[in-house]
Order: structure tokens, then C-alpha cells, then sequence
């Protein structure tokens, strides 16, 4: 209990980085084991009824811990009870609407999801050992990658995987170290937070990135940060159906090593993929596109549109204290569970598709109203 509070109990009101939700899963057990202190945080966060009492009515939320932008997460009016999450990584069911043709608007898509694997401790807690059994582990399966018997294999080739490499954290110079950051390749160093909860313990050791180019990767894999894994497709531009089925194809040929090795990874019937966080659970799916809104992103009720679309947009454009008004947002889904993939997904297609519409509308000098757009 002591591991799974400690990073709320650690910084004091206020503090920057904000607490968020401030607890950590120690492992895929704890979702069980502390349902009492669980359950409520993620009725809260994701806005599902999880427990159903006598009166046929949810738990009551837990109250948030801050005012971040948690707090100010779209309530979803049903509040509707999950009974079951699915998976769906499928391409083939992704809608092929074409976002951004010319290239005028999104510079860049990014798809992430987290994975735990089913028999280590999460990050608060794991141990030094085993922390480097589970890279053992990956650079085992990073064997598989490489190897000639497999250069037939067309979903293999199409996954990323082949021809990359591993990079401990250990290993790099100091300016490979800080050129990966700069580039947003590579994970930032622990901060605060991250150091009161557990998860910056014995930095950097048996921490790395899988890289399938060097120079100019496409898909990454960060090992040992928050998660036991973070898979990520990027390419510049608007290609949300190569960029996932990239991610998809990645997610499958690493979950056939790991089978190999008797592994997989950890899954409830309810909450889906398992992480420390109970912020990423479900899908653990953060889709995003940086997309010019110049216009759009400065009319009143645009927050409350993208509620609307079920987006959030990062703070890194739009609220810099550092820097002018850009115009371009790093819109993403707001949802991580009671969805497959492959809906939020869509549901991310659908929303940017009509941001960018109103974005050409407002260029041409129409006006707008947001409130009636849905």
C-alpha cells in the first residue's frame, strides 16, 4: 500500500511536475488486490462504472488530486458500465480517408502504446535484478529480428523491426544522449515524480531504445522507463493507416518473441493491457498528430469542440511561456479505455478530418460558430 501511494504522499500540493492521479500498480495483481483504492481512481480518469452496488449505482469517484488537466478530462454523460474491454489491431478496419493530401497541415503523426510483460513487477517496485533480467530478455528477442530465416516474411518486413538496434542508456555519449531527447527519440531523464515514485530507481541502468534506423527511425521501442515497454511508430505527415499498421505489425512480431520465450503480456479481461498507471490501461493507445490550427486554435470554445470530438490537445504549443502563439497543437485521443484500437483510431480520423475542415473554412473568411459543431 505504502508503494502504491508513495508518490502522492511524497510531494506536496502544488508541486511541479504535478501529482496526477498519485498512485502506481505495482503489478498486474494490485489492480485486484487494491481494487478498493483503484477502482475509484479509475472510475474517475476514465469515466466508466466498474462496480455496480445494491442500488444499481456506480462507486462514487475518488476526488482528483490536483487541478491539473485531469480535472478537466470530458465527463462522459452515460457513465456507462464496462463490462469487458477489446482489442483490435486490425488495419484493414481503419477508415482510409485521406486527412491531410497536400501536406498543408499535419507535420507529423505519432502512435504509442505501452506494454507490460506478465511475471515482473512494474516499475515502482521491480528490482535491480530484475529489471536487467527483462533487457536480457528483450535483446533476446531482438535476435529474432535480425535474423536471415526470417527475410521473407512480409508482415516481419513491414513491422519496423528488421535491421535495427538496441542502445542502453549506459552505452551512449552524452551528446547522443541529449541529441535523442532533442529529437524526441529518446525518453527524458527521471524527473521529481517520476524519482518519489519508484520508477527512477538505479537510473539509467538496464534502461535503452530499440531504434530501427539510427538516423532517421520510424519505430522505437523505449525500454524500462515508466513501462517494461513503449512501442512507437512516427513518420512526418498525415498517414495515420501507415503509421498504425506499422505499429500493429511491430506489437505482433514482439509478442510472437516473447511467446517464444514464455512470455506475454499482462492482460485483464476488464481493464485490457496492464500498466503501472492506472491512466494507461485499456488500449494504453495515445494516437496524436501536430497539426496546424492557427486559426481554429484561437476561437472561443475550442477546448470544449475538442471535447466534443473526444481529442485533447497537448500544452507543448499552445500554452509555451517560452515562446509566441505557433498555432500548432499535438491533438491525440482523449480515450484509452472501453474502445478497441482501431475505434479510437477512427475516432481520431473523424475529429482532426473536422478540425481541419473548420481550419480551411476560417482561411476562407467564413464564420464560424464552434458551439454548433459536433
Amino acid at each position: 500500500l505504502e508503494d502504491l501511494i508513495q508518490s502522492g504522499v511524497s510531494l506536496p500540493w502544488g508541486a511541479k511536475p504535478p501529482r496526477g492521479q498519485a498512485v502506481y500498480a505495482g503489478d498486474e495483481e494490485s489492480y485486484d488486490v487494491f481494487a478498493a483504492i483503484l477502482v475509484p481512481v479509475l472510475e474517475d480518469y476514465h469515466h466508466f462504472r466498474l462496480v455496480q452496488n445494491k442500488r444499481n449505482k456506480a462507486s462514487p469517484p475518488a476526488p482528483s488530486s490536483t487541478p491539473s488537466d485531469v480535472t478537466n478530462r470530458r465527463r462522459r454523460s452515460s457513465n456507462s458500465m464496462l463490462r469487458r474491454q477489446f482489442t483490435n489491431l486490425n488495419p484493414n478496419y481503419v477508415l482510409q480517408q485521406k486527412l491531410d493530401p497536400t501536406g498543408d497541415y499535419i507535420l507529423q503523426t505519432r502512435m504509442r502504446v505501452a506494454r507490460s510483460i506478465k511475471g515482473f513487477p512494474f516499475s515502482p517496485v521491480i528490482s535491480r535484478a530484475q529489471r536487467r533480467e527483462l533487457e536480457q530478455l528483450f535483446r533476446d528477442c531482438v535476435e529474432d529480428w535480425n535474423d536471415p530465416a526470417t527475410a521473407e516474411d512480409d508482415i516481419f518486413n513491414d513491422s519496423g523491426l528488421r535491421g535495427g538496434t538496441y542502445i542502453r542508456v549506459m552505452d551512449m555519449t552524452n551528446e547522443q544522449h541529449d541529441d535523442l531527447i532533442a529529437r524526441h527519440i529518446l525518453f527524458h531523464d527521471p524527473d521529481e515524480y517520476n524519482i518519489s515514485a519508484g520508477i527512477g530507481r538505479d537510473w539509467p541502468d538496464a534502461r535503452g531504445i530499440y531504434l530501427n534506423n539510427i538516423d532517421k527511425p520510424d519505430l522505437m521501442i523505449w525500454l524500462n522507463k515508466e513501462d517494461h515497454l513503449r512501442i512507437i511508430s512516427m513518420s512526418n505527415g498525415g498517414d495515420l493507416l501507415a503509421v498504425f499498421t506499422r505499429l500493429s505489425r511491430a506489437l505482433t512480431k514482439l509478442e510472437e518473441s516473447l511467446k517464444k520465450r514464455g512470455h506475454s503480456f499482462c492482460m485483464h479481461p476488464r481493464y485490457g493491457f496492464l500498466n503501472t498507471s492506472p491512466e494507461n490501461l485499456g488500449t494504453a493507445l495515445r494516437a496524436s498528430v501536430f497539426v496546424k490550427l492557427y486559426r481554429l486554435g484561437q476561437q472561443p470554445g475550442f477546448d470544449e469542440l475538442l471535447d466534443r470530438l473526444r481529442l485533447e490537445a497537448s500544452s507543448r504549443f499552445k500554452n509555451s511561456k517560452s515562446s509566441r502563439y505557433t498555432g500548432i497543437f499535438d491533438i491525440a485521443n482523449s480515450e484509452r479505455l472501453g474502445q478497441s484500437e482501431v475505434q479510437l483510431i477512427n475516432t481520431m480520423i473523424n475529429g482532426v478530418g473536422r478540425l481541419i475542415d473548420l481550419e480551411k473554412r476560417l482561411e476562407r473568411g467564413e464564420k464560424v460558430n464552434l458551439d454548433e459543431v459536433r
